[in-house]
């Protein structure tokens, strides 16, 4: 068995090692743009974070993708054997992370964090009405992502409630009665761009947005408008549309805006790689892959 490695711009090498020595007898490839159709033709399993233009196709002997993270969407290229199945790293541990993360960025906001850092490069030492924290939040994605944060803001005092495309419900609604909107979708092509100028407009005055899903989830120049224009407080997004943000990228600097570079939470080397070989291992057994998605779906 042949494994191809697409994990940059995590390194491969971690992996390869890890493969080795559970299983002796697979192949581990790193990718690069050298390699040829021949040896493409070869490969059994991808571990991946995303395909470079055209690998896929090349793919002819292609038995299985595991992505290295939770979302799976920069694997599903149109090139891609829709027989071929798809699997998710599943990390209780990052689930906690990003919790913990959008509880920091949550509280920082309503405990009016910004206000007193202003403050104190003035040197200005003022007090202000504060109460414990009981605002509203909505949660955009109730799975296991969504359902950690979720439990995580309710611990500290927040009021919180979900909505997802399943579940139903007037999203415009939700978003008007929140004063903080938390990010926690699937990237998927209903979800893309979901949060635009109308549904920004949507939102309270004055409320926050928290993006820890995928950057493409919200259009960042209407962001920008409606932090500008005063209608949002600000935002929290450790996701960006691009990645890494351009130093000359509009969203730097507007004040009320919070850049972090996509690290609310990571899966650990050992996480991804024991679930990958078990996968392995069931693949060489003729059995399912574990953790499969709905390639239909995107989740």
């Amino acid at each position: 068995m042949k494994v191809l490695l697409l994990t940059h711009p995590m390194p491969a090498s971690p992996y390869g090692t890890a493969l080795l020595e559970a299983l002796p007898d697979v192949t581990a490839v790193e990718y690069t743009p050298q390699l040829g159709d021949a040896e493409l033709a070869e490969v059994d399993a991808v571990l991946a974070w995303s395909f470079p233009p055209g690998v896929a196709g090349r793919l002819k002997r292609l038995r299985w993708v595991c992505a290295v993270s939770a979302g799976v969407d920069k694997l599903l290229v149109p090139e891609l054997h829709p027989d071929v199945p798809v699997s998710r790293i599943v990390d209780p541990e990052q689930g906690q992370g990003i919790a913990q993360f959008v509880a920091l960025m949550a509280l920082r906001h309503a405990r009016q964090l910004p206000l007193y850092e202003r403050q104190a490069r003035d040197h200005q030492w003022r007090r202000h009405p504060v109460a414990a924290v009981r605002s509203t939040v909505l949660v955009l994605g109730t799975g296991a992502m969504g359902s950690a944060v979720a439990d995580m803001l309710r611990s500290v005092g927040f009021d919180v409630r979900g909505w997802s495309r399943q579940q139903g419900g007037a999203l415009d609604d939700a978003l008007a009665a929140a004063d903080i909107v938390v990010c926690a979708l699937p990237l998927t092509p209903q979800t893309h761009g979901l949060l635009d100028a109308r549904r920004l407009a949507c939102m309270r005055k004055g409320a926050y947005l928290i993006n820890i899903a995928r950057g493409h989830h919200v259009v960042e120049a209407d962001l920008v408008d409606a932090v500008r224009s005063g209608h949002l407080a600000g935002a929290a997004l450790d996701v960006q549309q691009q990645e890494p943000l351009p130093p000359d990228h509009p969203l730097w600097g507007v004040e009320g805006i919070t850049i972090t570079p996509h690290i609310a939470a990571q899966s650990s080397v050992d996480t991804i790689a024991t679930q990958f070989v078990a996968g392995l291992r069931c693949l060489l057994r003729g059995e399912p892959p574990p953790q499969q998605v709905d390639r239909q779906r995107g989740y």
